[in-house]
């Protein structure tokens, strides 16, 4: 039944379709700050990169041995996909697809890469709005001083806005919000970035990750078919990105930029995070 479901997804999609690291040196890089970490995603927008950064970042909290950190994980954030304002948009054939791939991916990567024992389910916020939200202000609700929660931005901010709203007004200056894009910061339907500011939370910030982990598909060359399963489904939703023909700008480029927030809190948060990590540095993390 499983290789049945698998094969639907793809065929309504665009398109169907040994190695070594030094493993004492990578897992000094690993220096996550204090506290939790929240994930949540888009990917159901025009551009679909979070179907390849998803995956990767379940990978990259397994390679550094912090999958139990994860306490939300949410995707489809765009709660209004259709009011993109600009020139690439979405329509709602392609839009339920990318729904329906963003689980595929969630749930499979959890079967790769998990157990993720603090993560009570993987949310599809367009379909389960308020059960994304609730799991979000019971992680705020959650946070002290001394283990606060890390919510990385990786796509609108309207999700994060309600369940902030929801939240114990107290425990919001316990929340850091990362962000690398202000396309992200500035696309929500219901909550300018600035209203997410003003409920007191501490913004961090850091460098367009699009710089260094939007790149040639050889990059990636190495995790296809390879003998780990996990990483040559990677690979496999690399390729489904780019092939996904909803936007113009992914083609001929694997793009897991979104992950990179992920990869500068495990090595450091603004502790010393890497925030220009390379395919090459993911690559030594995933194949720990």
């Amino acid at each position: 039944m499983k290789k049945l479901i698998t094969a639907a997804l793809f065929c309504i999609a665009p398109m169907c379709f040994a190695e070594h690291s030094n493993s004492s040196d990578v897992m000094s890089l690993v220096n996550p700050p204090d506290g939790r970490l929240a994930y949540v995603s888009d990917g159901n927008s025009p551009d679909p990169d979070d179907i390849a950064a998803n995956g990767v970042v379940f990978a990259l909290l397994q390679g550094s041995g912090l999958s139990d950190r994860l306490v939300h994980f949410s995707h489809s954030c765009d709660l209004d996909p259709f009011k993109n304002p600009g020139i690439q948009k979405i329509d709602e054939i392609n839009e339920l697809r990318r729904q329906k791939i963003l689980q595929f991916v969630a749930d499979e990567s959890i079967e790769f890469f998990g157990p993720f024992e603090n993560l009570r389910q993987d949310y599809n916020c367009r379909e389960d709005q308020a059960g994304a939200t609730n799991d979000l202000v019971d992680a705020i609700n959650a946070s002290t001083e001394d283990d606060p929660l890390w919510i990385i931005e990786a796509g609108e901010p309207d999700l994060i806005g309600y369940a902030l709203e929801s939240a114990e007004p107290e425990k919001r200056q316990f929340v850091y919000v990362v962000t690398h894009h202000p396309f992200n910061d500035n696309s929500g339907d219901y909550f300018t970035w600035q209203q997410i500011l003003d409920f007191g939370i501490v913004e961090k910030r850091i460098s367009d990750q699009n710089v260094n982990l939007q790149t040639p598909m050889g990059e990636w060359d190495w995790a296809k078919n390879h003998d780990n399963k996990g990483i040559a489904f990677l690979w496999n939703m690399f390729a489904y990105v780019e092939h996904d023909s909803v936007v113009d700008f992914q083609t001929n480029k694997f793009d897991c930029s979104d992950a990179g927030m992920a990869y500068w809190w495990i090595t450091g948060a603004d502790n010393g995070g890497n925030q220009l990590a390379t395919p090459e540095d993911l690559k030594a993390m995933l194949l720990l």
